[in-house]
């Protein structure tokens, strides 16, 4: 008998937990750090909190800072090649999106990122659910 080869709906789904906060906490970090390269302090949201604020990596210096958080924006777009590949069915995406949880964890936790933090254990667990049918 032939083992049944699933649709790829999980494999998107997957690739959707990884890409959503990629996009969701990467694209605006390059005008937070634009704002404070030209205000000297961060940016307040419309909803009242300061963003990327809040964190262990505020107490660094503003280089320190700026150069952090290039690193996540890189860390986000390489989130983003491995939802590609997840999208596409190819287990390199789960390999790289499982990867990198520790890595975004880490910025989570540095810049008080809780959304992220949530969005952690979702995006592993359908990872792990995924990876049966990637190939």
């Amino acid at each position: 008998m032939d083992a049944v080869r699933p649709t790829g709906r999980g494999a998107r789904w997957a690739a959707v937990s990884v890409l959503l906060p990629a996009l969701g906490f990467g694209l605006p970090t390059p005008f937070v750090l634009a704002y404070l390269g030209q205000n000297g302090h961060l940016p307040t949201t419309p909803f009242g909190f300061r963003s990327h604020a809040g964190g262990p990596f505020e107490q660094l210096g503003p280089e320190a800072f700026v150069a952090v958080g290039w690193l996540f924006v890189a860390t986000c777009a390489i989130d983003a090649l491995a939802a590609g590949w997840l999208w596409r069915g190819e287990r390199r995406g789960a390999v790289l999106g499982l990867a990198l949880t520790p890595v975004q964890l880490v910025f989570a936790v540095g810049f008080a990122f809780p959304f992220l933090l949530l969005a952690l254990p979702i995006h592993i667990g359908l990872i792990l659910a995924a990876r049966p049918g990637l190939r």
